[in-house]
């Protein structure tokens, strides 16, 4: 060893840690969370809005449906009908223009087929054909009640479409 080596007198440094780790960029798998949560997030209000359509629908029958009660002529209650069937049968059709001009035995099947049943062509749904152009006191009230029951069960059999 040599005698004039001192270790003392080295300059030695402490000992000298690492920086500390970023957070930007993100790593890969922050990345995938994000996607997974934003899609997620778009998946969610696209579907809400989508079934909002039907809540909205089966919301204004059901109005229609307690009118009757407060003594509205039946007649008007089933015109009412017509037009939210129509108008949300016209939401829900990839071509709202051919469901427009549907009229008539059409307008029935239509919904029948939709439905994958007879109730409009063959019950209760006939009446959405002649309502329209009844006159006051012309329609019963328990064939209102079903026709907005029968209205409401179709509303919800629809599949929820983006």
């Amino acid at each position: 060893m040599n005698p004039s080596f001192d270790p003392t007198d080295m300059p030695l440094r402490d000992i000298h840690l690492p920086d500390a780790i970023s957070w930007w960029p993100l790593a890969f798998g922050w990345w995938a969370l994000v996607l997974i949560v934003v899609t997620g997030i778009a998946v969610f209000a696209v579907r809400f809005y989508a079934a909002r359509r039907q809540r909205v629908a089966r919301r204004e029958i059901q109005k229609a449906m307690d009118t009757l009660h407060t003594g509205q002529d039946p007649a008007l209650c089933a015109q009412q009908f017509s037009t939210i069937m129509r108008r949300f049968a016209m939401t829900i059709s990839g071509e709202p223009d051919a469901v427009a001009g549907l009229a008539g035995e059409n307008w029935l099947l239509f919904l029948d087929e939709s439905w994958e049943n007879e109730e409009f062509t063959q019950g209760e749904g006939r009446l959405l054909l002649s309502a329209p152009y009844r006159s006051e006191g012309s329609v019963n009230q328990d064939r209102c009640f079903k026709l907005g029951a029968l209205c409401i069960s179709w509303i919800k059999a629809q599949p929820v479409r983006l």
